[in-house]
């Protein structure tokens, strides 16, 4: 019996703190622009340092989305194999499928190897 890792999901949080933090630090910036207590060259480099940010974090969230699901993959090669999981039974490759047909499921196309 194969009994998996328990898999730890990476956290949206920093990514969500940057998207919903960036756009209200542009507007109170460009506030103070149109009311000229800040010079309009220091708004658009604090708007390019909160695009540079939210950019950052998007990024970093994707790579570790990215690394969760290739742990994910690697973890659990024989799940995603027939002839692993026939051999775990004892069977041989085609009664092996033949007993999930006859019991009623069965066995999706791996797209992921494409």
């Amino acid at each position: 019996m194969m009994i998996l890792p328990a898999y730890e999901p990476p956290s949206d949080r920093r990514a969500s703190v940057a998207v919903g933090l960036a756009p209200i630090f542009v507007a109170v910036v460009f506030t103070l622009i149109a009311s000229g207590m800040i010079a309009f060259d220091t708004g658009v480099a604090i708007f390019l340092a909160c695009t540079v940010w939210v950019v950052y974090e998007m990024l970093d969230y994707q790579r570790a989305v990215d690394a969760y699901y290739q742990q994910c993959m690697r973890g659990a090669p024989a799940w995603r194999e027939v002839d692993a999981l026939a051999q775990s039974t004892g069977a041989d490759g085609s009664d092996f499928v033949r007993s999930l047909v006859d019991a009623g499921r069965g066995l999706l196309p791996d797209h992921s190897r494409l």
